[in-house]
């Protein structure tokens, strides 16, 4: 009896119990990076670091090859959201952008900019919106789309998941900015964007 005691006190854990310790860690590390890369659930728009800075200059092109850099929107209100095709939460906003952009659509001193950070070419990234407008059933996409592969502007604004946002006023200062989806066709947000327009631009 004694004997068969000792046999169990001295028994090794099974391979199969380390392994689903670490499997168990693994699923934990791959949640935290998901999050990181999706920014959450959507409708989150969790605000992010950064406010009340300046806004880091950019020069992004155009699907349509034209070129766009911050400079060029002095004294306008900038909606600068930065995305990926890869990215389900970044696709799912893109009908409230075209809302709130078609919201603006008059009104010369808003400018939505959207800022696609895929590595592929430029003309995978033109064929994706292409493709997204033929699937919707009312307006396609009016606003602007840029295309940056090397993510020079990315990492100048320190982008840590897809999508996210920020809000940019007249004077070139970051006065909101979001990680994670959200539906920007919202009352609050429209508020926050109509303050903005209601300030003198900078001299």
């Amino acid at each position: 009896m004694n004997e068969q005691r000792n046999k169990s006190a001295g028994a090794t854990t099974p391979w199969y119990a380390d392994f689903r310790l670490y499997l168990l860690v693994f699923a934990v590390l791959a949640l935290f990076m998901l999050k990181a890369v999706f920014g959450g659930g959507y409708g989150c728009g969790k605000s992010v670091t950064g406010k009340n800075s300046v806004a880091p200059d950019f020069q992004v092109t155009g699907l349509d090859g034209a070129k766009l850099s911050l400079a060029d929107l002095k004294g306008k209100v900038v909606f600068l959201n930065f995305w990926a095709t890869w990215c389900k939460p970044c696709v799912q906003e893109l009908p409230s952008i075209q809302d709130l952009a078609k919201k603006f659509d008059g009104n010369p001193d808003f400018r939505v900019v959207a800022v696609s950070c895929d590595e592929s070419e430029t003309k995978e990234v033109k064929k994706f919106v292409e493709d997204f407008n033929k699937s919707r059933a009312v307006e396609p996409l009016t606003f602007s789309i840029f295309h940056d592969p090397s993510q020079k502007t990315a990492l100048a604004y320190q982008i840590t998941g897809f999508p996210t946002t920020y809000l940019i006023d007249r004077r070139g200062i970051i006065r909101q900015g979001f990680i994670g989806p959200r539906n920007w066709d919202d009352k609050h947000f429209y508020s926050m964007v109509n303050e903005l327009l209601a300030e003198k631009p900078a001299d």
